[in-house]
C-alpha cells in the first residue's frame, strides 16, 4: 500500500524536518511527504521546502482541520500518515500502521526517548462522558470513582501488547485510508485546533485500532503550544463538539452543571519521587486532577522524570502520584515544576 506523509507546520519548521527524517525510515516504501505550512513566515517555509515532495504554503493560519483538507488533495498515496510536528517516530512504526489495514490505526505514543512513559488513551469525549465530567465537578465522591475507573483503564491501555479496535485514538498520528477520508469529506474545517480528529472519528463509523507495537514519541505541546490563541481555540472547539454531537440542549446543561476544578495543594517535589511497593503505576499529569495522565511501570525505588521531558515541557507545574497498579488506588501525590536550567 503506498503512503503519504502529511505534515502541518505552525512555526514548527525545526520539529517538522526531524518528524519527517524519522517518518521516511520508518516506512521501508517510499513515503510521499506533504507539508502544509500555516506559519506566514517565508522562514518557515523555506526551512522545509528541501524535505517536502509538495509544499502548500497557507495565505493565513487557516487551522488544523482546513490545512489537512488542503493537504490531501496533493496526496498520492492510499494511505494517508497524518502527523503533528512534534512527533519522532519509532523504526518500522509506518510499516506496522500500515500492516493494520485498519481505517484508521494510531501507533503508541510516548513522552520520553526510551518509551517508558506512555501518553494516555484518547477520549471518545461522548455525551455520557462529558455529563459525568460535569458532575464530577460538584462531587468528590464521584470525582473518587470516576477518578478510579479512568486510573484503571489507563493501567488496561498499558497492558496492551496487539492491535486492538478502540474507539478513538490520538490526533497526533493517524493513518488513514485515503478510501475512508474521502468517504466521510475529510476534516470539519470549523475546528481550528482542538477536537477536529474526535469529531473526524466519530464520523469514519468504520474499524480504528491502535497498534502498541508501532511506537512514537511525542513531544507533548510543543506545536499547539506556540499558539497563543490555543486556549481560547480549544474552548471555542470543545462547545462546538458539544453542541454537534450531544445537542444545544445537552451542551446547556453540561455546561451550567460544570464548575472549575478543585485544586487541592500538594507537596512539592524537585527531584526523585519514593516508590515503596513494587508492581506500581507512576502517572504524570499537567492536572492535579490527573484526568489525563502519561504513566509508566515502576517497582519500589526512586523514580524520576527523564530528562528530555523536563527540557521539553512548555505547561506550569506538573503532577505526578504513585499508583497501586492491581487495585489503581492513590498512594502518594506530588507536584513538581518543569526544569529551569
Amino acid at each position: 500500500m503506498s503512503s503519504s506523509l502529511l505534515v502541518v507546520n505552525y512555526r514548527s519548521a525545526e520539529l517538522a524536518r526531524e518528524a519527517i527524517r524519522t517518518a521516511r525510515a520508518a516506512s521501508s516504501e517510499p513515503l510521499q511527504v506533504v507539508v502544509v505550512d500555516n506559519s506566514v513566515d517565508p522562514d518557515e517555509a523555506n526551512a522545509l521546502r528541501d524535505v517536502a515532495d509538495a509544499l502548500i504554503v497557507s495565505e493565513a493560519n487557516v487551522g488544523y482541520a482546513a490545512a489537512i483538507n488542503r493537504g490531501r488533495r496533493a496526496c498520492d498515496g492510499e494511505l494517508l500518515i497524518i502527523t503533528n510536528p512534534d512527533v519522532l517516530f519509532s523504526e518500522s512504526a509506518i510499516d506496522r500502521l500500515a500492516q493494520t489495514n485498519a481505517d484508521v490505526a494510531g501507533p503508541a505514543l510516548f513522552w520520553d526517548d526510551a518509551h517508558e512513559w506512555l501518553l494516555p488513551p484518547a477520549d471518545a469525549h461522548d455525551t455520557a462522558d462529558l455529563l459525568d465530567h460535569a458532575i464530577a465537578t460538584r462531587s468528590r465522591a464521584r470525582q473518587r470513582r470516576r477518578d478510579l475507573r479512568r486510573t484503571r483503564e489507563r493501567i488496561a491501555f498499558l497492558s496492551l501488547t496487539k492491535p486492538t479496535p478502540v474507539r478513538s485514538i490520538s490526533g497526533a498520528v493517524m493513518a488513514i485510508r485515503a478510501a475512508t477520508f474521502d468517504r466521510v469529506r475529510g476534516f470539519d474545517e470549523r475546528f481550528r485546533l482542538y477536537f477536529e480528529e474526535t469529531d473526524f472519528l466519530r464520523r469514519v463509523n468504520g474499524d480504528i485500532v491502535y497498534v502498541p507495537n508501532a511506537r512514537c514519541r511525542h513531544l507533548y505541546n510543543q506545536s499547539a503550544g506556540r499558539s497563543p490563541e490555543a486556549a481560547a481555540l480549544y474552548a471555542q472547539s470543545e462547545l462546538l463538539f458539544l453542541r454537534k454531537w450531544s445537542g444545544s440542549l445537552m451542551t446547556r446543561l453540561i455546561k451550567g452543571i460544570e464548575r472549575p476544578p478543585r485544586i487541592d495543594e500538594l507537596p512539592f517535589v524537585d527531584g526523585p519521587i519514593a516508590v515503596d511497593i513494587d508492581d506500581a503505576i507512576i502517572e504524570a499529569s499537567p492536572h492535579p486532577q490527573f484526568e489525563t495522565a502519561a504513566l509508566r511501570a515502576a517497582n519500589r525505588g526512586f523514580i524520576d522524570l527523564p530528562k528530555d521531558v523536563l527540557a521539553a515541557w512548555r505547561g506550569g507545574p506538573l503532577y505526578l502520584r504513585v499508583v497501586d497498579r492491581r487495585s489503581g488506588a492513590v498512594l502518594a501525590a506530588y507536584q513538581r515544576f518543569r526544569m529551569t536550567s
